[in-house]
């Protein structure tokens, strides 16, 4: 059985920190959308601290997204997954709280 949104947020948050080596992400928030295929696909937003981008480079951002798309798979994630990036200040500024 899949598990909850929060439990799947959980993890990819683990994931994405310990595949940083640091408490980069802040929070994770988990979505629904439709890839290019028209296939459904797992949306994983990860809000990073506002300096954290700064602090990151392409490899280390492709390792956090094979490795939270390993553990969602083992907690029985089916979908697909995407990962995209996102400061906290930017969301603030944009009025997505």
């Amino acid at each position: 059985m899949p598990r909850r949104s929060p439990d799947l947020a959980e993890i990819a948050k683990k994931a994405a920190n310990a595949s940083f080596g640091s408490p980069l992400v802040q929070a994770v928030r988990l979505g629904d959308m439709e890839g290019a295929d028209g296939d459904d696909v797992r949306r994983v937003q990860l809000i990073v601290s506002d300096d954290a981008i700064d602090q990151l480079d392409g490899d280390k951002l492709l390792d956090a997204g094979l490795a939270i798309r390993k553990a969602l798979q083992k907690a029985g994630e089916t979908l697909r997954v995407v990962v995209e990036y996102a400061e906290q200040r930017e969301l603030d500024e944009l009025g997505a709280h």
